[in-house]
């Protein structure tokens, strides 16, 4: 038997005796959302988005203050935790939306964990270990938001039912600027989490 057979034969044993880890398009969501839509996903993923704001300064000008205050402005705008600034001065605005705005990078990634709390303890959970999710949500009585957005300022938690049969309930979860996003019969589909009442996984 000559080398390269051998290399051959010694790959194939090899592969059969470990096989590959079955491959993402293998895995299967079921969704099912508040508004009473259900979709079957191939290939699901949760992709997390982002936008960096460059920490640039300027000759003379204070833009650290300035910046930082863009930047709330901007977790605002991409749902992230972090609240705007209640009454942003012109200059701020300017500085964002004019030409002195600072230079963002957006992007996104797949994210490979998320992040329950029950009684302020954080856990965090692979989402290769979760069978299922059953998000629920309540709204959030005296909200501070401004009242044309405070009806839809809603608090999340969620039954965790893990792969191993375990379980975990969430008092509290936030996923940010997270998008489900899998493809259908019909296309691709992207569902924002707060959108999801089940997502289950079949592995």
């Amino acid at each position: 038997m000559n080398r390269r057979a051998l290399i051959t034969t010694l790959a194939l044993l090899w592969i059969a005796t470990f096989p590959l880890p079955a491959a993402a398009q293998d895995v299967t969501a079921d969704v099912k959302t508040w508004s009473g839509q259900s979709w079957r996903l191939s290939q699901p993923s949760l992709e997390v988005f982002y936008s960096i704001v460059s920490r640039s300064r300027e000759a003379g000008a204070d833009t650290g203050s300035e910046t930082a205050k863009a930047t709330n402005f901007t977790s605002l705008t991409l749902g992230g935790l972090t609240r705007a600034t209640a009454d942003p001065s012109v200059a701020t605005l300017n500085r964002f939306f004019g030409k002195d705005a600072p230079d963002t990078i957006q992007g996104h990634r797949q994210a490979q964990e998320i992040t329950a709390y029950r009684g302020g303890v954080a856990t965090q959970i692979p989402l290769a270990n979760i069978s299922s999710i059953t998000f629920k949500r309540e709204t959030v009585r005296d909200s501070s938001l401004p009242p044309y957005i405070a009806a839809t300022h809603v608090r999340h938690a969620a039954d965790i039912t893990l792969a191993d049969g375990g379980r975990i309930v969430a008092d509290y979860v936030n996923l940010g600027a997270t998008i489900l996003r899998g493809a259908s019969v019909d296309g691709r589909i992207d569902i924002p989490w707060q959108d999801i009442e089940v997502l289950s996984f079949v592995r």
